[in-house]
Order: C-alpha cells, then structure tokens, then sequence
C-alpha cells in the first residue's frame, strides 16, 4: 500500500428547495398533499477530501431519501468531468420528513422538473467544492449528550412504538473537523443517530434538526460550512418530544432550535478543550451491495392488503391529490398506491433486498461506514463488535430501500423489523434473520479491496 500524503479539502452546499410547487413526502398522511409554506430552506453540502492517492466526495442532501438514479448521475459525472473513481463518491440523506417527494419512496408525486434542479444545484455544489480545494488538517473528536432516545419498547407483550430510556441508543454527536493552512475551521461534518421526524407542522418544508444544527454552526463560526451525515438512527427520536410517558408528540421550532442550541454549546466547549484528535489522511473507498434474503410472500398477501384501502377489490389506483383535511382519506390512498405497485410488478420484485454500502478510509485505523435505507442502531453496534481495532463512523441513509434491521430487532419484531415496512416501502416479503452475518462480511470485504488496491 503506497504512502500518500499532501491532504486538501473542499467544501461547498447549494439550495435545493423547490421553487414551483411539490408534494411533501415525509409522512403517509401527507401523500399528495403539496407544502404550503416554507420554514427554512434546504441545501444539498458537499465536502471533498483529497490526498496525493485518492479524492473523496460526500454529499448530504436534506431530503428523506432518494433512489439510485441520483447517485448514479452524481458518479458519472465525476468521472467524465473529474475522473474521480465512481466508488469515491458517497450519498447521504439527512432524512428530514418535511422535505419534498422525489423519486425513491415515492413513485406517484415527484416531478421530473425538480429532478432536474436537484441534479443541477448537486453538480454545482461538486464544482464548487473542487474549485476551492486548499491545504489543511483534519481532526476528528466527539460529544454525548441526552438528545435522542429509543422508539422501542417492549409493551404489553409487543415490541410497539414508544419513547424507552432504557433501550439501546447512541448518544454521541461525532465530528469531523477540518481546518486550513492559518487553523482556522473551514467545515464541520457532523454525524448522529436519531430520526428528523419532530416537527408537527407536517405540510410545511423544514431540514428540521439537522439544518438547524448546521445553521447555528454557520453562524458561530465565520467562514465554516457545516453538514450533517444521519447516523444508523431509524429507531431514535428526539428525547424533547417523549416529554409524555409512553408517547411521542409534534415539537415546535423552538424546540427544535434548543435541540440545536444544545448541540451547538456541546461542541463549542470541546473545540474550547482542545479535545481533539489529528488523523493523518490516507483515502480509500469503495461502494457495494448485499443481499439481504426474504421470507417472500405470495401475490395474494397484498390482494389482501389491497381490500383494506382500495375502492373496490377490482378498482386500480389512480393518484387523486390530497389535501390538509382528509389526512384518513390520505393515508387510505398511500396504503392503496403501495399494494396495488407490489400487485403489478411481484414478478418484477427481487426475491432478496438489495442493499447499497459504501466504506471510506480515512486512514487503515479510521473508517466511515455507510448503509442504504433507514439502519437501526444496533447495526452500528453489530459493526463496531466486529471491527474492534478500527474507529467507526456510521452514515444511514443512502437510498430508499427499507428499513434495515439487525437480527437483534428481527428477533424483536416491532415497527422497524416487522410487517410496517413490509407495506411502507413495497417488500416482497419480510427480512430474514442471519444478516449481521451479511453485514460483516460485506464490510470486510470492503476493507480488503481498499487495502489491497
């Protein structure tokens, strides 16, 4: 493995929110149901880091989630115009819930016009990025804090969707730092585990959480541009909004802003410390998939699903607009929209999940490790158990897919693992057990092709 030094970095973000009207996305009662305001705005960040061996490009957009096709442009446009590696750009997804409906987890709503700006303002955001690549440091330090919580808890016999303080969570906010040549912080990339879906005005666009964190750094630290990478957060929430034994309730903006806050202090008092670790840069990257095997249903499990939202049993779906006040009507059609995909395309539908990953070197002790779909938190675990003598960072939510269990929550059942998802995102059938298994090998596997490159 060839000695590479002379690290340089890049950052940059772009506006994305829409500028002609969208439907929103983040929740089923919203399908079909267009914004009707804008809180704050939305930004596709890129960071760039560049060694004299490799370049990297990460890129996290404040959106819920998107299928392959974006990455994919992203990928062959850096290789045309860069001749940057496909394998060396990532995708992230902040995973806000109050964003627009693009293609991936939705296939009725999105508009082949925002398509297009979104793909323009991320290629700008690559450009601007490579354009303003300089010479510095990179430093890498943590915080914890009691701002997330678990969304599992065992209940009267069922694993059920409840605030549970006891249950596994990750609690540390991880910090990328990178500095120039005078020491001055040029960007923040920050990575936590826990779900943007907080905020009770649901028709309204917000990068909730993760934009607000990103915006008070902004505005603390002149000159620095921050972003936010989702950790394996799909079964965390916002500890502010389970003020209420056994429920979760909509936060406000203020709320999410003293969540911010909070995060904000956390690590302003570790950059005071001096708390902080210099990595020497040695890159290397690589994008996979695994295949995560399921218990295929037959075709009239979903004629059977179908019956419960459809018109009639010989009715086929067709997308009717939704509207603030028929969100019962809303959810009905969402469910239909779903059954009646899985009816039409089962034969088409793959007998296995096919999940996207990706690993970033950072040096031979310190990776990124990145997982499509929504992981669950005792992934990073599983993960970090298997790699003991490697630092993990983990970055969720680079497509679409599905829910991502452990066996641990396989086992558990309950709303990440169990037959929610199944529906929600259009499964042929349920996750297996035996994918941690998959997980660790997929990941070593990686790690020995970056290695032996």
């Amino acid at each position: 493995m060839s000695t590479c030094n002379g690290f340089c970095f890049g950052v940059s973000k772009e506006i994305i929110t829409p500028s002609i009207p969208s439907t929103m996305i983040g929740f089923a009662s919203m399908f079909g149901v267009e914004f009707t305001d804008i809180h704050d705005d939305l930004y596709v960040r890129t960071l760039v880091l560049r060694d004299d061996c490799e370049t990297v490009v990460l890129l996290s957009f404040d959106l819920l989630f998107h299928d392959d096709d974006l990455p994919k442009a992203l990928r062959a446009y850096v290789k045309e115009k860069y001749n940057i590696p496909e394998s060396n750009l990532h995708v992230s997804y902040t995973h806000t819930h109050f964003g627009p409906a693009v293609k991936g987890y939705d296939f009725t709503w999105y508009t082949e016009e925002y398509e297009e700006f979104l793909l323009s303002r991320a290629k700008s955001s690559i450009d601007r990025a490579l354009l303003t690549m300089k010479k510095g440091v990179l430093k890498y330090s943590s915080v914890c804090g009691e701002w997330n919580i678990s969304r599992r808890l065992l209940y009267n016999g069922f694993m059920d969707f409840k605030p549970n303080p006891d249950n596994e969570c990750d609690k540390n906010l991880y910090l990328l730092k990178l500095e120039d040549e005078n020491g001055q912080m040029r960007a923040l990339a920050m990575n936590f585990a826990c779900h943007p879906s907080n905020v009770s005005n649901c028709s309204v666009l917000s990068a909730e959480y993760p934009g607000r964190l990103c915006q008070r750094i902004e505005s603390e630290f002149y000159g620095c541009t921050a972003l936010f990478f989702q950790g394996f957060g799909s079964d965390a929430k916002l500890k502010i909004g389970a003020r209420e034994t056994l429920r979760f309730h909509g936060i406000s903006y203020d709320d999410c802003d003293e969540v911010a806050l909070s995060m904000v202090q956390r690590i302003k008092t570790s950059l005071i410390n001096g708390d902080w670790q210099t990595l020497p840069v040695k890159l290397g990257s690589d994008v996979f998939k695994v295949e995560l095997p399921l218990d295929v249903y037959p075709i009239e499990h979903y004629k059977k699903a179908k019956v419960k939202h459809a018109d009639s049993p010989d009715a086929h779906f067709m997308p009717v607009p939704g509207r603030l006040d028929t969100i019962m009507e809303n959810v009905r059609q969402f469910h239909w929209a779903r059954a009646d995909y899985v009816i039409d395309k089962y034969d088409e539908l793959p007998d296995a999940l096919p999940l996207n990953c990706g690993v970033i070197r950072l040096n031979p002790d310190f990776y990124i490790f990145s997982m499509g779909g929504e992981p669950g938190c005792n992934i990073a675990t599983v993960l970090r158990e298997a790699f003991p003598d490697k630092k993990l960072i983990c970055f969720g939510y680079n497509d679409a897919i599905a829910y991502v269990p452990s066996d641990k929550m396989i086992g558990e059942g309950g709303y990440e693992a169990g037959e929610r998802s199944i529906d929600e995102y259009r499964l042929k059938g349920a996750i297996l057990p035996g994918v941690d298994e998959i997980y660790k090998k997929g990941y070593s596997d990686a790690i020995n092709r970056i290695e032996n490159k």
